[in-house]
C-alpha cells in the first residue's frame, strides 16, 4: 500500500503512529506520534487533529467523525456543500475514493452501497453494531469496522479534502477475502458486492437460512 497520510493523503513526511498503524504527516521525517481513539503530536510534529506545530486544535472529528440519530435523519432533508480544509467544497456523500493501484472496481461498489440510505443511516451510527459479540478469533468482523469507519468519512462535512482514501477498508478485504479481491489487480464488481454483502451480512450474526435473513 501506498503510504499516505490517513487524513491528508499527501505523502510528504509520512509516519506512521505506533499504536493504530496508521499513517501520519509530519513536518520533519524523525517525527513520531500516536494515536488511540484519539490524535497527540510530539513537538515539531503536524498531526491530523491539529494546526501546526504550536499545538493549534484543528478537529479531532476529522480524524474520528461521528453522528447523531438526528443529523442522520437530515441527511437527506437538508443536503448541502461543505468546504474541506484545503479549500475545495463538496457535497458530503458524493466524494471520491483514491485509486491505489487497480481497485477502482471495489471504490465504485463502495460509494453506490453509501449512498443506499438504510444501509448508510446504519453504518453511520457506530452504536448499530459495536457491540456485536464474534467467536475468537474472527477477522471477518474487521469488514463491518472497517466499512463503518469509511461510511462516515465520506460523509463527514469537515473533511480535509473533496476525497477519502479507502486503504483501510480495502486491507480488511483483501485479508479477509483470502486475497480473491486484491488492490494490485482488477476484479468483478458485481463479484465483489455479491460477497461483500452476504460478508457483512454473516459478520453482523446473519445466517444463510432465508427466515433468518434481516
Amino acid at each position: 500500500f501506498e503510504k499516505l497520510c490517513s487524513i491528508s493523503l499527501s505523502h510528504i513526511n509520512v509516519y506512521a503512529c505506533l499504536v493504530c498503524g496508521k499513517y501520519f504527516q509530519g513536518e520533519t521525517p524523525r517525527g513520531l506520534g500516536c494515536c488511540r481513539g484519539g490524535t497527540w503530536a510530539l513537538p515539531g510534529v503536524w498531526c491530523a487533529a491539529w494546526g501546526g506545530t504550536q499545538g493549534t486544535p484543528r478537529d479531532g472529528y476529522v480524524l474520528k467523525p461521528t453522528f447523531t440519530a438526528q443529523q442522520i435523519t437530515n441527511l437527506d432533508k437538508q443536503a448541502k456543500l461543505s468546504r474541506a480544509y484545503d479549500g475545495t467544497t463538496y457535497l458530503p456523500g458524493i466524494v471520491g475514493l483514491n485509486n491505489i493501484k487497480a481497485n477502482d472496481y471495489a471504490n465504485a461498489v463502495l460509494q453506490a452501497l453509501s449512498n443506499v440510505p438504510p444501509l448508510r443511516n446504519y453504518f453511520l451510527e457506530e452504536e448499530n453494531y459495536k457491540s456485536i459479540q464474534r467467536p475468537p478469533g474472527d477477522i471477518m468482523f474487521l469488514l463491518v469496522q472497517r466499512f463503518g469507519e469509511l461510511m462516515r468519512k465520506l460523509w463527514n462535512p469537515r473533511n480535509f479534502k473533496a476525497h477519502v482514501s479507502p486503504h483501510e477498508m480495502l486491507q480488511a478485504v483483501v485479508l479477509c477475502s483470502k486475497k480473491n479481491f486484491q488492490i494490485t489487480k482488477q476484479g468483478d464488481g458485481v463479484d465483489f458486492l455479491s460477497w461483500f454483502l452476504n460478508a457483512l451480512h454473516s459478520a453482523l450474526g446473519g445466517t444463510k437460512k432465508k427466515k433468518k435473513s434481516e
